[in-house]
């Protein structure tokens, strides 16, 4: 039961949703290298605002090299392992106690038929209209 006063059903309810899983543990997402960046150097980062600092680190994070990019890329993987590990055993313990509500669905890619292709056809002109259809006119006749 939400408690929350908000104008919004929806905002309250996925405000709900959120206290939720954040009480029953559920693990916060693997952070991306800029992130990582950005947190180790907030504190010295120039300028007044919290704004001025976030656009200083932003510049600083596209000036660096690849190579020093890479240690805060791998940074990031080692995140993201620690994640789909705590997030599968947070799901299987939310299995345990009985709320698979909350665990993932998982969703088998399927196959998709091809898409018909569409004819581009230039605008005002009558003779390709025409052209067009007849085309498609004589393949239905020759299918038949």
């Amino acid at each position: 039961v939400c408690v929350c006063v908000c104008v919004c059903v929806c905002v309250c309810v996925c405000v709900c949703v959120f206290q939720e899983l954040n009480t029953l543990g559920k693990p916060k997402r693997n952070r991306i290298p800029v992130n990582i960046f950005v947190s180790e150097h907030y504190a010295e980062a120039r300028g007044l605002t919290p704004q001025d600092k976030l656009k200083s680190l932003v510049q600083d994070w596209r000036i660096l090299s690849l190579h020093q990019k890479q240690i805060y890329t791998q940074l990031a993987q080692d995140d993201k392992i620690r994640y789909n590990n705590e997030i599968r055993s947070w799901e299987e313990h939310m299995v345990e106690i009985g709320r698979p509500d909350l665990v993932r669905v998982k969703i088998l890619p399927t196959k998709r038929k091809p898409a018909a292709k569409a004819q581009t056809i230039k605008k005002g002109t009558k003779k390709v209209i025409a052209t067009v259809k007849k085309a498609t006119a004589s393949k239905t006749v020759r299918s038949k």
